[in-house]
């Protein structure tokens, strides 16, 4: 983890941008990939470091194709990962819907405890109400 990501709404996570092949997402990342317990099963459209799944449009049974693009994001306690300058480790429930607020943005909170800005970003929380799961 040697570069701060930070989130760019609907467009990606740090220099990582939606439609950009699998070779060119591999560029980024100096790290190993790896699958954590979060990240569940059933993952040959993405590709896995540290903290986040990198899904792509494209999958054979065992991995993105090369010709795929990332369509998807999702970030879970990745360190390094920011969202409007600050860690995302740091937001709770209620300061990010007034951050999304005075942005501009008309945030909805679904009925599952969720944040969602449509279209752009989702965003799921802890019992305590810390920010632990971004999806872009």
């Amino acid at each position: 983890m040697g570069i701060r990501l930070d989130i760019h709404l609907r467009e990606g996570i740090g220099p990582v941008r939606l439609s950009m092949t699998p070779a060119e997402v591999l560029t980024v990342f100096d790290e190993p990939q790896v699958h954590e317990d979060w990240m569940g099963g059933n993952l040959n459209d993405g590709l896995l470091v540290h903290g986040l799944r990198l899904h792509f449009s494209k999958c054979d049974a065992r991995a993105p194709l090369p010709s795929s693009t990332l369509n998807w994001i999702v970030i879970h306690q990745r360190e390094d990962a920011f969202l409007f300058d600050c860690p995302v480790s740091e937001w709770t429930k209620e300061s990010i819907l007034r951050e999304l607020r005075s942005r501009g943005y008309a945030p909805e909170t679904p009925p599952n405890g969720d944040i969602e800005v449509p279209y752009k970003l989702s965003m799921s929380f802890e019992d305590d109400g810390r920010l632990v799961w971004v999806e872009i």
